[in-house]
């Protein structure tokens, strides 16, 4: 798959949106989670299926860039590993159980991990790979 230096700026605004997006869709299913379970369940579902697809294009991309032109890696790796954990999120939110307060405690994790991962690919993959692409 190639590249040009213009996809990737537009690429990467894109990813911020929906970051954004994604993060106001787990401020509303933590706070449904409060209420009923198994509706904040159904929505997690639904928002995973989406990040899924999310990760996996953004992934296929960011490797590119990164085995193409960013020197030092390794501070990419951490973050490039994370995306397996996000990638496996439909499992983790089918394993959980309804009705319980447990499960209240595991969509806010499952949530706080997401919004973390969001963040740490704004101040630390994005920055780089744009930086790679304008040398």
């Amino acid at each position: 798959m190639e590249y040009n230096s213009e996809a990737i700026p537009k690429l990467i605004e894109r990813l911020r949106t929906e970051h954004r997006d994604f993060r106001l869709e787990l401020i509303e299913i933590e706070e449904t989670s409060k209420f009923t379970s198994h509706k904040a369940i159904e929505k997690l579902k639904e928002i995973g299926r989406l990040i899924a697809r999310h990760e996996v294009e953004e992934e296929a991309r960011i490797i590119q860039v990164i085995t193409e032109k960013v020197k030092e890696p390794e501070r990419l790796v951490k973050v490039i590993q994370e995306h397996k954990s996000v990638i496996d999120l439909e499992k983790k939110i089918s394993q959980l159980e309804d009705s319980s307060q447990e499960v209240v405690e595991e969509i806010k994790t499952l949530c706080n991990d997401m919004r973390k991962h969001f963040s740490e690919e704004e101040e630390i993959v994005f920055p780089l790979m744009l930086k790679a692409i304008s040398k």
